[in-house]
């Protein structure tokens, strides 16, 4: 009787294992996975940080090119106002100049 109850006991070890087995294995898979996964979230992390030093250094050097190209263009304003003054001005005397002809 004591070999029946150790052969089932014996049987029941079997099958316990052979169901532990597949669970160990897929959750060292998960191990694998979870860790991949996070070297990948990391990754992406400090991808995310260099993508808003990069937005922030964009944003600068926009508002001094912007500020720059603004200065450019009220000077070229500045000086064709000059120009148109100067025309007008030479205008009046090229127009005695012909009468006068």
């Amino acid at each position: 009787m004591v070999s029946l109850v150790d052969g089932v006991l014996l049987a029941a070890l079997v099958g316990t294992n052979a169901c532990v087995l597949p669970l160990y294995l897929k959750l060292k898979r998960l191990d694998r996975a979870q860790a991949e996964y996070g070297r990948a979230v990391a990754a992406s992390g400090h991808a995310l940080a260099s993508a808003g030093e990069a937005v922030r250094s964009f944003a600068g050097e926009g508002r001094e090119i912007l500020e720059a190209l603004g200065a450019k263009i009220e000077e070229a304003k500045a000086t064709l106002d000059a120009l148109e003054a100067s025309r007008r001005a030479a205008a009046p005397e090229r127009t005695a100049a012909e009468r006068g002809r």
